[in-house]
């Protein structure tokens, strides 16, 4: 302690606090006229009030920055948000649009026809994974009216007909399982009596048991016959792709494109009665 009073940086600090504090109490007052020695400190503590001005000055801008940039941030995160909702809003409004559309065709299809079928609308709310393309599963069952080897059909043609039954849902045999057979005539010249077969493959069946002189050729459509206990005659299956002959040379065989796009298909008629009419035929898409 005693050492500090001894010290000269000690005095000297002392007497410039006391001599700063002296002048403060001497220029608190407002004056116009200063003396020399408040002009020599005055001038003297200008660039460092300056620094300091100008550094608050900067500080207050690099802060005004920072909360800007946060707000934006915000206020970005809020859009992409909002931007997400109006994304699956729009998804929703165009799935019902969709939705709307198809059942208005089959509205349509169902009002052109009930002088000629008994038609009861289902949807599709399975299929299975191991036979994509040879079943599905509709949400008409017994309790409906739904009964085993009913025909299965949509506004654009053929699906397969009705396998096993349930209370409130049944299986379908699509006409493009293997297993599948339906007797088809050229719809244009109502000749050649052939047989559609399923392959296994949505995109493709094949029409067997053509005479080698039918004139059957490509884009043909093939409409069911009607020689079946099941199918009515007039029924869309598709159109011819390619005519070839069998090797035996006595037989022609057809690959036809189904009618039905099976990949698409959502909603199904089961025909529960027939009512036939003469030269009816299911009408083109």
């Amino acid at each position: 302690m005693f050492k500090l009073f001894k010290s000269k940086f000690f005095w000297l600090l002392l007497l410039v606090i006391v001599i700063s504090l002296v002048v403060m109490n001497a220029t608190a007052t407002q004056r116009n006229n200063i003396t020399f020695l408040e002009k020599v400190i005055r001038d003297t503590y200008v660039p460092l009030q300056g620094g300091a001005s100008s550094l608050r000055n900067n500080w207050d801008g690099w802060t005004a920055v920072f909360s800007d940039k946060r707000h934006m941030h915000q206020q970005i995160k809020l859009l992409e948000a909002q931007n997400s909702q109006l994304a699956l809003e729009n998804q929703s409004l165009q799935e019902y649009k969709l939705e709307s559309i198809r059942l208005r065709r089959m509205l349509n299809f169902d009002n052109a026809n009930r002088e000629n079928y008994d038609l009861l609308p289902a949807h599709l709310i399975a299929r299975s994974p191991n036979n994509w393309y040879e079943c599905i599963t509709i949400d008409r069952g017994s309790r409906q009216g739904v009964e085993k080897g009913m025909p299965v059909i949509s506004p654009n043609g053929l699906v397969g007909r009705v396998g096993s039954v349930s209370e409130n849902s049944a299986q379908v045999s699509l006409i493009t399982d293997r297993e599948m057979a339906v007797g088809a005539i050229i719809q244009k010249t109502r000749e050649t009596n052939g047989i559609v077969e399923g392959l296994g493959d949505s995109n493709q069946l094949r029409m067997i048991n053509i005479p080698y002189y039918s004139k059957i050729k490509k884009d043909d459509r093939i409409i069911s016959s009607g020689l079946s206990a099941i199918y009515p005659p007039g029924i869309n299956i598709g159109t011819v792709t390619e005519v070839s002959p069998e090797p035996n040379g006595l037989l022609l065989v057809a690959m036809i494109k189904p009618a039905v796009d099976f990949n698409k298909l959502e909603e199904v008629f089961v025909i529960t009665g027939y009512h036939p009419v003469e030269g009816f035929e299911v009408e083109e898409e």
